[in-house]
Parts: structure tokens; sequence; C-alpha cells
């Protein structure tokens, strides 16, 4: 808009003058209204105990931590037995230690409770909160190992790599996770193991999942060049609190299996029997231990069975880094390969990121 003025200062003055002041009034609201949208992000509250109460965003409880984004302290931790009470007008997802769900805007009710409809929690029996509409990256939670040791007696190296990555949603949750080993020394052969998974799993309105496995192993103390596997399984989960997760699984294991003291390869059919038991502090500094085992009766091999048991304990050191100890233990009672090993038993220690 070409806005000179007439010398005599005329009507033309006088438009352009007007334009640039309703212009500067638009400006003015949106900007305002910007600023009060900004604002609206963040309508949640969050009562503590001790009296304070915390205007913010509810990202997610889980583990018995409430996931909090404030505009002045970021994204915070709170202990969920911390919690009076809570409030937010959108919607999410809440399940109970029985394994129900229900979903809806979290309301307020009476000290230790949560309003959700016309139902009415109890808050120490809430276990998970989940909001329905979140971006990808909110809904991943996970961790990262690297650990390394050496001795110089043997000229001995170990390095360990681990990783697991989880993206949750109401009705399923995606897991990629996979680990290495490999120590090298100057009076022994090179042992190296490798385990990476692909886990979907579809969670139903109580305490069932099912779903499928991709994985993929490699471990030459146990001579095994490679061994892909595809696993359909069913699973309950038997409790789950706060401190508390545990939970059985069945199913069957197709395998290909290619050793490297021969070419020949081997596929079979085995069943699936396993639990997984956790449990966690969540007061500083944060504990974390795990026990997963598996039992694979073979259907294709008479009598052959294997085992596998992984052991993880991580110990907060400060926020978000732990150190992390681990112990597996594979067996084999009838590997195809003649003279391979049975068994394979190892500890690392590592630190770990968690997110």
């Amino acid at each position: 808009m070409n806005c000179s003025f007439p010398p005599e200062g005329g009507t033309r003055g006088r438009s352009c003058f007007a334009a640039s002041r309703l212009a500067a009034f638009v400006l003015l609201h949106f900007f305002v209204m910007l600023a009060g949208t900004a604002k609206a992000q963040k309508t949640d509250s969050v009562w503590i105990r001790n009296g304070d109460r915390i205007t913010g965003e509810v990202k997610s409880v889980f583990h018995g931590i409430l996931k909090y984004s404030t505009d002045d302290l970021s994204t915070i931790s709170i202990e969920w037995d911390k919690v009076l009470r809570i409030s937010s007008p959108a919607t999410f997802e809440v399940q109970v230690s029985t394994g129900q769900k229900y979903y809806g805007k979290l309301g307020v009710a009476a000290d230790g409770f949560v309003a959700l409809g016309t139902d009415t929690l109890s808050m120490k029996d809430i276990v998970v909160i989940t909001p329905i509409r979140k971006r990808f990256l909110s809904r991943l939670d996970g961790y990262f190992d690297l650990g390394a040791s050496f001795q110089k007696s043997h000229s001995s190296l170990q390095l360990t790599s681990g990783a697991k990555v989880t993206y949750r949603k109401p009705k399923f949750e995606t897991t990629l996770e996979g680990s290495t080993f490999r120590e090298d020394r100057s009076d022994a052969e090179r042992v190296y193991r490798l385990t990476a998974k692909l886990t979907q799993r579809f969670l139903t309105a109580g305490r069932w999942s099912y779903g499928a496995i991709i994985g993929y192993d490699q471990n030459n103390e146990l001579d095994l060049a490679g061994r892909p596997r595809l696993v359909g399984f069913v699973g309950r989960s038997l409790v789950r609190s706060n401190r508390i997760d545990m939970r059985v699984f069945s199913g069957l294991v197709g395998t290909h299996e290619k050793y490297f003291s021969t070419d020949s390869t081997s596929q079979g059919l085995e069943g699936l029997l396993g639990g997984e038991f956790s449990a966690f502090r969540y007061d500083q500094p944060k504990l974390d231990a795990g026990v997963a085992t598996s039992l694979y009766p073979s259907f294709t091999v008479k009598g052959r069975w294997r085992a596998q048991t992984d052991i993880r304990v991580s110990y907060e050191l400060i926020s978000d880094l732990m150190l992390t100890a681990t112990l597996f233990d594979s067996f084999d009672n009838k590997p195809q390969a003649e003279g391979a090993s049975k068994h394979d038993l190892g500890t690392t220690l590592a630190l770990t990121w968690s997110f």
C-alpha cells in the first residue's frame, strides 16, 4: 500500500492513517490471541500433598511417576503417591491395577480420587495414565546402554551395548530392543553375542495381550552363526501396580538355525513358556530390577529344549543416568552342531541413559 501523504493532508492520507490503525489493531489482537492460546495449552492442575498447586500439562503416569510439563520448570517428575488431586480438560486412557481401562477427562474429586465422567477412581489404584492425543516422540520411552572394561594382564577388552525403545498407544505397544557383547583377548578366541527383536503387542480391555515377535540371535560361544525366529504369543498380566509388574506368556516359535562349524541349516518349531517380573523404586535414588525367563521345548527335535534368562538391575546416579548390571544365561541341551557348547553365562556393567 502506498501511504505517502499529500502536502495538504487530504482524503488519501486520512484513509491510509485509518488503515494503519486497523492493521496495528489486527496485529495486536493476533498476538494477544496467540499469547492466550499458548497459555491455554497449560491448563491442567496438580495439587501436591504439601499444599502446592502446579499448573501445567499431564504427559503420563507410569511406574509410579507423573511426568508433568510446566512453563517455568519444563518437564518434571512427581511421585504419584505425593499427588493429592489432579484435573485436565484433555481426554486420557486410565488403567487401574485390575487391568480395566477408563476413558475421559480428569475431573476434580475428593482428595485421593479422580473423576472420569460418571466413574470415580481411587488414585492409589491407578497404574497408567496416557493422553489419547499425543505427539509421536512423546509416546516413546526406553534406554541406551554402553559399557567397556579392560584388563592389562590378558590384554582383554570388553565392549557391551544395548537399547530398548517402546512406542505406546491405548490399544497396542511396539518395542524394538537389542544388545551386543564382545570380548577380545590375547590368550583366547574372540567372544561375541548379538540379540535383537521387534515385538508388536496388542492390548485388550483387561489383563490379556497377544502379538508377534521377529527376532535374531547370534552367539559364537554356542557355535550359533544365526537364528532368525518368528514368534506368536498370548500373555496375561498377573500383577500390575506402581511398584511391581508381573506377567506370563506362551506361544509358538519358528526358527531357522545356522552354525559356524557346519554349512547346513535347520528349521524348527518350538513351544514358548515364559514370564517377566520387574520391581521399581521411584524414591531417590531410583532403582529398577527385572527378570525375564523363557523355556523353548522343541516339537521338531525329540527331547530338545532351550532356555534363556536375563536379569537387569539399574541404579540411578543422577537424573536419567543409571548404572546397570546385567546377567544372561543361555542353555541348549541338544545343540544341532556337533561339539557346540550347551551353556553360556555372562555379566555386564554399563552406563544407561533412560528417557
